[in-house]
């Protein structure tokens, strides 16, 4: 039986926690939160030892879960990487590429796992695209777009300082590398925008070169005149035989020799406790972890590039 820790016990936080309970051969014995209520609070609600410093964390665990706000996770991986433990961090790793890199050097030089949590790879209907993908060719051009209504909430105050491309679209970077097997190269010409009087960037629109010679326009925004329904991305693949538009969360456009419609069944099984399955695994050695910290520190540095190009 695997022991779990859990830092970080706001909304996401109870989501691993919930996930965590329900993932075979693992115990969630602990969780963690310098709010030391909200620790008490979910301990209490799933069985389980509250702390309120990670210092304060037993020697015993073998995985921890990090869900903590962005700019808070370098510090919090590298203390629990240099106690010995298997760490699965949120999304994104961090927020400055040369502090992903010595997390990911850190992990592997003391043998190690260090996943990141890009649950929405696990969504059924970017499953399904990543298989029909190959039906349009070799790859041209690419369109996102991202769209949700800010939530308020004093407990997504961080957002303000993290942005959106952070909070809501390095989901969408990762997907599109998922899919394709292709990574960002240079970022030809951006714009953010600070509509809301927030540090980072509520809205952006950025024009990216990828391997082969592909281009990606990649654009995304908070609103108020919404509501969150899960339609909130689509992809657009343009290849050479041509095109695939994925509607999350269950719609997939083809338009090649012939046009369809795939409508793709819900999930069976919440991508939380998909993605920690597939960690915990890694750790037993029963697969590779695919979670890369490498993968998340390109798309840290695709972040970091838009910022620069888009200022």
């Amino acid at each position: 039986m695997l022991k779990v820790g859990l830092v970080g016990c706001g909304g996401i936080g109870n989501a691993h926690a919930n996930a965590w309970t329900q993932v075979e051969g693992v115990e969630l014995a602990a969780v963690c939160d310098l709010d030391f209520a909200k620790a008490q609070a979910l301990a209490e609600k799933y069985h389980s030892t509250p702390y309120g410093n990670i210092d304060e964390l037993p020697a015993d665990l073998d995985i921890v879960s990090v869900v903590t706000p962005p700019a808070a996770h370098y510090a919090v991986v590298k203390t629990l990487l240099e106690r010995g433990k298997n760490v699965f961090c949120e999304k994104p790793l961090t927020i400055d590429v040369a502090q992903g890199e010595e997390l990911d050097a850190l992990a592997k030089a003391r043998g190690l796992q260090l996943g990141v949590g890009f649950k929405m790879r696990f969504e059924p209907v970017f499953q399904m695209a990543k298989e029909l993908y190959p039906e349009i060719g070799k790859l041209v051009a690419v369109v996102t777009t991202k769209l949700q209504k800010f939530d308020p909430r004093p407990d997504k105050a961080w957002v303000t300082r993290t942005g959106a491309m952070y909070e809501l679209s390095i989901h969408d970077f990762d997907l599109l590398s998922f899919i394709t097997g292709k990574f960002p190269e240079k970022v030809i010409a951006a714009k953010v925008k600070h509509s809301r009087g927030w540090e980072k960037e509520d809205s952006f629109n950025a024009l990216v070169d990828y391997s082969d010679g592909v281009t990606a326009t990649l654009q995304g925004m908070y609103c108020d005149e919404t509501k969150f329904c899960f339609r909130d991305l689509t992809i657009t693949l343009l290849g050479e035989n041509g095109y695939m538009r994925i509607e999350r969360p269950d719609r997939i456009v083809m338009h090649t020799g012939d046009f369809r419609v795939v409508d793709v069944p819900k999930a069976t099984k919440n991508q939380f406790i998909m993605e920690l399955e597939h960690f915990r695994d890694a750790v037993l050695g029963k697969c590779e972890n695919t979670l890369k910290a490498a993968d998340a520190n390109r798309m840290t540095k695709l972040i970091e590039d838009i910022r620069l190009a888009g200022e």
